[in-house]
C-alpha cells in the first residue's frame, strides 16, 4: 500500500513530448519569418497592382493621343485630297531615290571598309558625306509618309 501512497503523491510525466525551450524558440523564430515573408509578398504584390494600373492608364493615355493623331491626319488628309496624292507620288519616287542613295553608299563602303580600321579620318569622311543627307531623306520621307494618301492597292 505504501507503494500506492507514493504513486498517488508522484505522478508521471511524460517528457518526451514536451519541447525544450530552445526549440520552441526556434519554431517561434520560423514562424516569425515566415510571417514577415508573408507580409512582404502581399506588399509586393498590392505595389504590382498598382502599377498594373498605373500601366493600363498609361497605355490608354497613349492610345487616345494616338488615335487623336490619326484622326487629324486623315481629317487633313480628307480637307486636301490632291495634296494628299501628291505627297503619296513623292513618297514612291524619294524612296526611290532613297534606295539608290543606299546602293551608292553601301558601295562606297565596300570600296573604302578596308581603310577605316586604319583611319579614323575615312570613317569621318565617310559619315559626313552621307549622314546628313540620309538624316533629311529619312526626315523627309517620315514627314511624307504622314501626309500621304494610302497607298493603292494593285
Amino acid at each position: 500500500m505504501q507503494n500506492s501512497s507514493q504513486d498517488a503523491m508522484f505522478s508521471q510525466i511524460d517528457v518526451s513530448s514536451i519541447v525544450a525551450p530552445a526549440k520552441v524558440d526556434q519554431n517561434f523564430r520560423e514562424e516569425q519569418k515566415h510571417t514577415e515573408l508573408v507580409t512582404v509578398l502581399r506588399e509586393l504584390l498590392a505595389q504590382q497592382k498598382k502599377q498594373n494600373e498605373l500601366l493600363v492608364q498609361l497605355i490608354n493615355i497613349q492610345t487616345a493621343a494616338q488615335r487623336q493623331r490619326m484622326r487629324d491626319l486623315q481629317a487633313w488628309r480628307n480637307a486636301h485630297p490632291e495634296l494628299s496624292r501628291n505627297c503619296r507620288e513623292l513618297l514612291d519616287k524619294m524612296s526611290e531615290m532613297q534606295t539608290e542613295y543606299f546602293t551608292r553608299m553601301v558601295e562606297n563602303s565596300v570600296e573604302s571598309g578596308e581603310d577605316w580600321g586604319y583611319s579614323e579620318f575615312m570613317f569621318n569622311d565617310f559619315v559626313d558625306r552621307f549622314g546628313p543627307r540620309l538624316v533629311h531623306l529619312n526626315a523627309l520621307l517620315q514627314a511624307l509618309s504622314h501626309l500621304a494618301a494610302p497607298a493603292e492597292k494593285p
